[in-house]
């Protein structure tokens, strides 16, 4: 059942440090309008029309139901409206998962038609390029790997289709690149480079030939040589790898780092497809986000287009990537690696003291893929391949095309971490295929590939697992809101952020469009008649955006369109879902049957110690009450009572036994010595926040052997909020140990958080 917020509390707050934004900004960004949107709504819904599967191949009905709905005057923004609606629960095919309206707004939008219109335009406001008037749709890229200098250097070759009749230039994207020469169909071309901006890097105006119409090409030829210091390139010495004998590198290009490497069109909205070849120290492999031409690994050969260096050998491995993606799936691995088959389309890859871990870790991989196409739809890639990282890589995983790149912190020995290869998987479809057009839109990438992910573990572990995993979703979004951002006002807390001024999109990366995007996705299934009815609209979906990127109003239509002849989403407040800040205004209720031991241990720990003053624990506690516990359930234990302690944190001597006696946590359940990254995680936090300062070597040696984003950020922040002095000397120079082994995006967002660097939009 699905339920309205009763009510929400006032915040005194205003946004935090690195996302100021004003109200008056806030609400220019969902009043800002044009009819551009509103148009190209009608032109989809005429063409929804063609696509849409008869009504008989849907299942309409609505799961809530409301009651005597009150139409109310549309207050001022900063109001607080109540509505008075009782809701009528029916059973979804799918699960027992409830949905509460959650927060005081009228049942119905009230934005105006201007309003709404503005929103689905795909104005992008993270990158300088135009591909709506000069698009990339091809690149052969030439990559030379240059491990004394750290620099990347090449040619890239663009195919550049013309959009617009006179279109007199090409604007690309860079950040601190370097260009040489540029060539219009072998032509020696004008070019500029602008000032560089502090996110958004330097703009690259190509001059095209006079002349050009709708529906040309050209070719545009660029040598270039990327910095040392390129945002989206780590560079590892060999002590920093596994081997410890040879170097490594790894990219990540998500969410506009693409433009560190090679000039591009660096948005999601612009699609292409590549070829590459890569010149790499004879001893070391080349891996790319494509698939690896047959015999293209040459020892010795040349690149046509990038002298040759001289010193040691070198070989040269070819890729070619024949679906059209975005800049930010760009991605390139080097170092002494190999294989191990998981399945007719999969292996996983890693250097040899980690492939055999990696191979039975991710060992169900191809049961995810075959749930997955069922759900969503044949899989387009060709191979789909893991990439098992050093520990420096900054996420869980990330969904390059062909070659899925995932960090070692899933190596937890028993597959419970597995989940990650489900999400990343999910973005074969959700993402990849399907893309949000701008980086305001992020929550259809990420919420619908938490959904897929979800469906697929319900797939093939029961239903239960659905919704245990969903429960769980909710209280990190809680936990975002209340502890990451600290308020319900904090704006990056929209489904649709307002990234306008330049904002760097990783200063507004969260759990936002992850979990609250799920949130909104669950809703909307329950809706319309439960997974029964939202399945095979979740697989239209998919074949209709395939390679088409979108926004949140070309959702709505397509949704809309749909599933109009069912009344029930008559109900869905769009305007608030999308564009208020704060925890979302309905709450779904999950059957929770899988956790309910892990809660009520959880409640049991929190009575103990209400007042947070100490106490001996809870009467009977003892080591059998987490036995036979898998680590998913320990985590919801510790994440449970994370949320029960939110506002008085536990007292020190809960979490561990001292010498005077007293609170036995750590010595009934072991927690200091567990090997699992997500309990070691909550576990720390838990203790950090208790003044616990006896855990502080642990949590300084996880957040030096790892460098996931996902732990550092939580963990330094914790230290740094800590009334603990020793807490808060240790997340310093803990960070200044350790920062240069962190990828840079890591280390800029941990100096943010720290408050020792300023976020890119001050």
């Amino acid at each position: 059942m699905c339920e309205q917020r009763s009510g929400q509390a006032l915040s005194d707050g205003a946004g935090k440090a690195g996302s100021p934004r004003s109200s008056d900004q806030a609400e220019s960004q969902r009043d800002r309008g044009n009819l551009q949107g509103q148009i190209t709504r009608l032109f989809l819904m005429q063409e929804l029309a063609i696509h849409r599967p008869s009504s008989a191949s849907r299942v309409a009905g609505p799961l809530v139901t409301a009651q005597t709905p009150l139409r109310i005057s549309h207050p001022s923004s900063n109001a607080r409206r109540s509505v008075l609606n009782a809701v009528t629960p029916k059973q979804g095919s799918f699960g027992r998962a409830r949905c509460r309206r959650q927060r005081s707004v009228p049942l119905f939008a009230t934005a105006s038609a201007e309003q709404r219109v503005m929103r689905g335009r795909a104005r992008e406001h993270s990158s300088q390029s135009n591909p709506h008037e000069a698009a990339v749709t091809h690149s052969d890229i030439e990559l030379d790997v240059d491990f004394d200098s750290h620099v990347l250097s090449g040619h890239v070759e663009h195919t550049v289709a013309v959009k617009s009749d006179g279109a007199s230039e090409l604007a690309l994207d860079t950040s601190d690149v370097t260009v040489s020469s540029i060539t219009v169909n072998g032509k020696a071309a004008e070019y500029d480079l602008g000032t560089a901006h502090k996110a958004l890097g330097s703009k690259l105006v190509v001059k095209l030939p006079a002349g050009l119409k709708a529906g040309d090409t050209a070719t545009v030829g660029i040598d270039f040589a990327a910095s040392p210091e390129a945002s989206a390139v780590q560079w590892l010495p060999p002590e920093q790898t596994a081997g410890k004998v040879h170097p490594y590198l790894f990219t990540q290009c998500q969410a506009i780092h693409a433009r560190s490497i090679l000039p591009c069109q660096d948005t999601p909205g612009a699609k292409f497809s590549y070829t590459a070849a890569v010149r790499v120290p004879k001893q070391l492999r080349a891996l790319m986000s494509a698939v690896a031409v047959e015999g293209g690994a040459e020892d010795g050969a040349d690149l046509q287009r990038v002298a040759k260096r001289s010193g040691a050998a070198t070989r040269v491995f070819r890729f070619k990537q024949a679906v059209p993606i975005s800049s930010y799936l760009l991605a390139l691995a080097v170092g002494n690696l190999v294989q191990r088959e998981l399945g007719p389309i999969s292996a996983v890859w890693s250097e040899p003291e980690m492939v055999e871990a990696g191979a039975y870790e991710f060992a169900e991989t191809s049961k995810f893929l075959d749930a997955a196409a069922e759900l969503a739809g044949p899989y387009q890639w060709g191979r789909y391949d893991l990439l098992l990282l050093p520990p420096s890589f900054p996420y869980g995983g990330m969904e390059n095309p062909c070659l899925t790149f995932v960090t070692p912190t899933l190596l937890a020995g028993d597959r419970s971490l597995a989940n990650v290869v489900a999400h990343e998987i999910a973005h074969s479809w959700t993402g990849n295929l399907v893309t949000n057009a701008t980086w305001e839109h992020f929550w259809l990438n990420e919420g619908f590939t938490v959904f897929l992910e979800r469906k697929i573990l319900g797939r093939l572990y029961g239903e239960q697992r659905y919704q245990f995993q969903a429960a769980g979703g909710w209280l990190k979004l809680q936990h975002t809101v209340t502890k990451q951002f600290g308020s319900e006002d904090h704006p990056y807390t929209r489904l649709v952020p307002d990234l306008q001024g330049g904002v760097d999109p990783d200063d507004a990366f969260s759990s936002i469009p992850y979990e609250k995007g799920f949130a909104f996705i669950h809703y909307l299934q329950q809706l319309v008649g439960g997974s029964a009815a939202f399945e095979p609209f979740f697989k239209a979906y998919i074949e209709h955006f395939s390679g088409t990127p979108l926004t949140s109003e070309d959702f709505r239509a397509f949704f809309e369109d749909y599933f109009k002849s069912n009344e029930s989403i008559k109900q869905i407040d769009w305007d608030t879902w999308l564009y208020k800040t704060g925890m979302p205004p309905v709450k779904c209720e999950y059957d929770e049957s899988l956790g309910k031991a892990a809660y009520e241990l959880a409640k049991r720990w929190h009575t103990a110690d209400v007042m947070g003053i100490g106490s001996s624990g809870p009467s009977g506690a003892c080591a059998a009450d987490i036995e036979g516990w898998s680590s998913t359930q320990v985590v919801a234990f510790l994440d449970k009572l994370a949320e029960l302690r939110a506002m008085q944190p536990l007292h020190p001597s809960i979490t561990r036994r001292r010498a005077c006696g007293g609170g036995p946590m750590n010595e009934l359940y072991d927690l200091d010595s567990r090997h699992n990254s997500e309990i070691r995680s909550a576990w720390f936090q838990l203790c950090i926040n208790a003044g616990d300062d006896a855990v502080l070597p642990g949590v300084e040696a996880f957040l030096q052997e790892q460098g996931r984003m996902k732990f550092l950020r939580p963990l330094y922040r914790a230290l740094n909020n800590s009334k603990s002095g020793t807490a808060k000397k240790a997340a310093v120079e803990t960070f200044e140990r350790n920062k240069r082994s962190y990828h840079p995006i890591a280390a800029k967002m941990v100096a943010v958080d720290l408050k020792l660097a300023k976020p890119t939009d001050e």
